[in-house]
């Protein structure tokens, strides 16, 4: 063998990592392999080479003893040496005669085993593939007891090899990656390449495959950028995209305008997108919805149309049944509960007991310090001995946590309370929930499709009292449930306004009602100031500045002034994700105070390690693990990239391809933190956070500190948030659904 394909196999120090190399030879063992990835660690055996060496990456549907050409880069690991970093995989033919042989026993053609593959090399040695391609009786005739049922089996099994190379050599040649190569083979068969020449924006159902990847690959396949398959693909994507912003739903002619910009597409030929859409019933239309500036279409992706219709329903539902439960006068009862509990409720508690004796659905709302778990735990004290069938719910662990604490009744999340699966909720309408008064807190955070599977499995003589702060920031995913059904008018609704005298000694709660009418928060008392209060203010505009004094404040001055731990007790919160204040790197500088070495796993931009600190990103039925669930990584394998996280419930286990649903959370978003407390908190504002600076954001920032609030940045960043309202307003239809079925039933009447 030359001395430059051993530089190849076995890279000198003159070649650098990024050094891209083509390998031919036998897939030899696999050491691991993850099916739902197809991620693979292997030993392969490079052909003319003694020694194999280690290869990983995506190589999902081959077996070992074939023998594949390999394309990728060489890796150098801190513990294994170099390793293969395969990029792309395609099968090609054995040359050897041992080599075919094992190629052919190799399980591929099933049942031919060791010994007829080794008879059929005997009689046709080099020529194999082409005798069974080109003259396949001939096996028949001169192979002793081989079978015509073997040979039918060799022969769909050669067309499915020789398809496969196509496919893979199709692909790549359309500027497909290897592990998307491999999903696409794995749901479309010898029929990819079909796929692709028709439709490839078809390659967005695929998982990991979005209408970006999908559009490139079709340009490179000569589809126009005007087509309507692109305009088609294009408008969902835009219409989705909108539904991460929190909207449900998008006036007609605002998506128009938004696909024909950000795509660059014509107007006619977006408004044929959006009939085909229709016509497909991938889109659902609303004719003439009352908005500001008139009466529009909206358009929706019909999962939100049809869970916006079905809250609607189904709380007019609860609403006009009977109560299982009926309570009389309630003079005495009040009394009798206030000397149990020792205390003595104002006017408008009175009337939000009352409304929750009275009423089947109610919303409770107000800000801290107003007496809402109050009012909760006085609704148990009366109700509980009536209705022992009482469950209390919230969005998070951490908020279903503080609810129990609060109360001093068991609380769940809203996803354990139905009993989410792989399958999805096993409550349902069909196995309804078998509770007849179901309290839930933090409500601003339920998003609608949440709202609509919550209302779904509540029978319709149970009572349901919705808790939240509307004036924080609407939930994560799309919807602004709270804020709709409190604006429809069609719900009882009791708002708590009154600050009672333990919050009125909180600077915090005092300066998050100031924020929340509108005003600004008394942003006096230096730091240094010897008296300790519950709420800083330090002013500074430069970024880097701000970075530094947030750390110091965090790992030094807190610690040393309040005696709080700074990684379990102290969260840092910020508006954004980029820039110098951003999450991310603000996560990967407090990760250098906090855990600055160790084994880890390096993933786009986190660096994971045993110790760290984070938070879940999405919802995870099998695991139950939920969108903003914290935790801590208590193990690391570095060869096969897995963690081990422990959170509240248990240690649960993470694959190398669900590292995405993982982020550090030294740092995290003000939406990320909702329904969480911290005792202490942190947060930059700044006019480089200009687009999230907004009234809501800063006083749910501000609630989420129980004893400090520590706000670092510049008073017209703050004056500007405070002023802001409304800007980043959410489109929804709730409001319309719920005039719409009181119009029906006040018809009815």
């Amino acid at each position: 063998m030359s001395g430059q394909t051993a530089q190849l196999i076995f890279p000198p120090n003159m070649l650098t990592a990024e050094t891209a190399s083509t390998l031919t030879g036998l897939l030899q063992r696999i050491i691991y392999h993850k099916a739902e990835s197809g991620f693979v660690i292997a030993s392969f055996q490079v052909e003319g080479q003694n020694e194999p060496i280690t290869i990983k990456g995506t190589l999902g549907g081959f077996n070992e003893d074939e023998t594949l050409q390999l394309k990728g880069r060489w890796q150098q690991h801190p513990l294994y040496g170099s390793q293969f970093l395969v990029e792309e995989a395609m099968p090609v033919l054995p040359s050897s005669l041992d080599g075919i042989q094992r190629y052919l026993a190799s399980g591929i053609y099933s049942g031919i085993g060791e010994k007829t593959a080794e008879r059929i090399v005997v009689a046709f040695g080099e020529d194999t593939f082409r005798v069974i391609d080109e003259e396949p009786e001939r096996l028949l005739k001169e192979v002793p007891r081989f079978t015509r049922k073997q040979l039918e089996v060799l022969h769909e099994a050669r067309e499915e090899q020789r398809g496969l190379r196509e496919v893979m050599t199709y692909l790549h040649g359309a500027g497909v990656s290897n592990a998307q190569a491999q999903r696409i083979f794995q749901r479309y068969g010898l029929n990819s390449i079909q796929v692709l020449r028709e439709n490839p924006y078809q390659l967005t159902e695929l998982p990991g495959i979005g209408f970006l990847t999908a559009d490139a690959i079709a340009r490179k396949l000569g589809f126009a950028a005007d087509s309507l398959e692109r305009a088609v693909a294009g408008t969902v994507y835009v219409i989705e995209q909108q539904a991460q912003q929190g909207h449900t739903c998008l006036p007609q002619e605002l998506l128009l305008e938004k696909v024909c910009t950000e795509l660059h597409l014509p107007e006619e030929r977006t408004r044929q997108a959006i009939d085909h859409l229709l016509q497909e019933r991938q889109l659902k239309g609303r004719d003439s919805v009352h908005l500001t500036g008139g009466n529009q279409s909206l358009l929706s992706r019909p999962r939100f149309y049809f869970a916006e219709q079905r809250i609607a329903e189904n709380l007019f539902r609860l609403l006009e049944s009977a109560a299982l439960t009926n309570f009389g006068p309630s003079a005495e009862l009040l009394d009798a509960c206030q000397e149990r509990l020792d205390l003595r409720l104002d006017s408008v508690q009175h009337q939000a007991i009352q409304a929750a004796l009275q009423h089947k659905v109610l919303i409770l709302t107000g800000g801290p310090g107003t007496g809402k778990t109050t009012i909760v735990r006085f609704i148990l004290e009366l109700m509980l001995p009536q209705i022992p069938e009482t469950a209390l719910a919230a969005p998070t662990g951490r908020a279903a946590k503080r609810l129990s604490e609060a109360t001093g009744h068991s609380a769940s999340t809203i996803h354990r309370l139905l009993e989410a699966g792989n399958q999805g909720f096993q409550r349902n309408q069909d196995n309804p929930l078998e509770y007849e008064l179901l309290i839930i807190d933090e409500t601003s955070m339920i998003d609608t499709l949440l709202m609509d599977a919550l209302l779904e499995a509540i029978p319709s003589p149970s009572r349901l009292i919705l808790v939240g702060d509307v004036d924080q920031l609407p939930s994560v995913g799309a919807g602004a449930i709270l804020q709709d059904l409190i604006a429809s008018q069609q719900i009882p609704v009791v708002r708590l306004e009154t600050i009672f005298r333990q919050a009125q000694d909180s600077l915090i709660t005092l300066n998050a009602h100031r924020v929340r009418k509108g005003e600004l928060p008394d942003l006096e008392g230096p730091l240094n100031s010897s008296e300790l209060r519950d709420f800083y203010f330090m002013q500074e505009g430069d970024p880097q500045r701000i970075v530094d004094k947030l750390l110091r404040v965090c790992t030094e001055r807190i610690p040393e002034r309040f005696g709080f731990d700074p990684l379990n007790q102290v969260q840092v919160l910020t508006p954004m994700h980029r820039g110098l204040t951003g999450s991310i790197h603000l996560n990967q500088r407090l990760q250098e105070v906090f855990n600055p070495s160790g084994e880890g796993v390096e993933f786009k931009q986190w660096q994971f390690r045993v110790g760290d600190k984070v938070m879940q990103q999405v919802n995870n039925y099998d695991k139950e693990v939920f969108n903003g669930d914290t935790g801590q990584i208590r193990e690391v394998n570095t060869e096969t990239r897995e963690l081990r996280v422990e959170f509240e419930h248990a240690i649960i286990p993470y694959t190398a391809s669900e590292l995405d649903q993982l982020q550090l959370a030294y740092a995290i978003s003000v939406h990320k933190s909702q329904g969480s407390e911290y005792a202490a908190v942190l947060l930059p504002l700044t006019h480089h956070h200009y687009l999230m600076l907004q009234r809501n954001l800063l006083y749910t920032a501000m609630t989420r500190g129980k004893e400090l609030f520590v706000l670092i940045g510049t008073p017209e960043a703050i004056d500007q948030a405070v002023r802001t309202v409304g800007t980043l307003t959410r489109y929804t239809a709730l409001n319309y659904e719920l005039a719409e079925v009181r119009r029906i039933l006040d018809k009815a009447r």
